[in-house]
């Protein structure tokens, strides 16, 4: 049985090849009008590109370092129970290469043109890794960003994705997966609003497992859409906007007391003085770009008609 692997991202490419060992029920397919879109989010190396690749059989980019792969959003598609699946690769937002702000305005150009182009996400997967042993103030920070862009509604069609259960033993990962479902400083408040989490154990049948809960979702428009589109909103002016800055604020706050800390110090302008400087200089040019009115371009997701 032949298949197409169709990947759209800033490398497009196109790559043809024989199978003989998919299952019935899933094949590589192109866009349809019709397609379910499903938004792949979470930290930098939590195995977004590779869950994707598995459900598609598709060939995007993975790093095995600690540098952001995906720097763009980009797709991957097939196709289940006579669907068409596409699934969406998010930036994180803790992206070594580009900041907070730039990868919200991307997200949030995205959503527009999607929006506008009257398609709906069918599900939102947010992963996490479930061998960190602790969630760091980036990781809550990220999450906090999640809800803001998706709101309350839309989390029945999300699914908390936990992955890296080779890397822990049964009972322990049981008892962090229990943590962070019960606690509201981590995913105690979307599951109460109906999110569910899952565990995936990186290999293509629980890839699709994942996938094939969320295929009854009825499509929905997420809150950044409605404000950016039917509110005319700015991206600093939506809810996930409001709460970057405060993100962003609360940093700088912190940096600017550690270096009023290492200026009164007896090292003085010593290599760290150097690296927290340049630190609180990225962030006060992050709340700059967050600030500057964002023209989105004609840039969006295409689908063939």
């Amino acid at each position: 049985m032949r298949f197409r692997i169709d990947v759209d991202g800033p490398n497009q490419h196109r790559v043809h090849c024989v199978c003989l060992c998919l299952s019935p029920r899933w094949h590589v397919h192109q866009w349809s009008p019709t397609s379910l879109l499903y938004s792949v989010t979470g930290p930098t190396g939590v195995g977004r590109t590779s869950f994707i690749n598995l459900v598609c059989r598709s060939a995007l980019a993975v790093c095995s370092g600690l540098e952001s792969c995906t720097t763009k959003i980009q797709t991957a598609t097939c196709r289940s129970n006579e669907m068409d699946v596409v699934m969406i690769d998010t930036p994180g937002f803790d992206d070594t290469t580009r900041s907070q702000a730039d990868v919200l305005n991307e997200i949030a150009a995205d959503l527009k043109a999607t929006y506008k182009d009257n398609k709906r996400l069918s599900g939102l997967i947010y992963m996490h890794r479930i061998s960190d042993r602790r969630v760091g103030g980036i990781g809550r920070e990220s999450f906090r960003l999640f809800p803001k862009i998706c709101g309350d509604n839309p989390m029945r069609v999300v699914s908390i994705v936990t992955t890296m259960w080779e890397a822990v033993t049964v009972e322990m990962g049981a008892r962090r997966e229990q943590e962070l479902a019960s606690r509201s400083v981590f995913f105690q408040d979307a599951i109460e609003k109906g999110a569910r989490m899952v565990r995936h154990y990186n290999n293509q049948e629980s890839a699709r497992q994942v996938v094939t809960q969320l295929l009854g979702n009825n499509p929905t428009a997420l809150r950044m859409q409605v404000e950016l589109v039917e509110d005319r909103l700015d991206v600093k002016s939506t809810a996930a906007g409001k709460e970057l800055r405060s993100q962003l604020e609360r940093q700088i706050a912190r940096l600017t007391q550690k270096v009023q800390t290492l200026q009164s110090g007896p090292n003085g302008m010593d290599e760290e003085h150097r690296r927290t400087m340049l630190a609180l200089e990225n962030l006060q040019n992050d709340v700059s770009r967050l600030e500057q009115r964002t023209t989105f371009g004609r840039r969006r997701i295409r689908c063939p008609m």
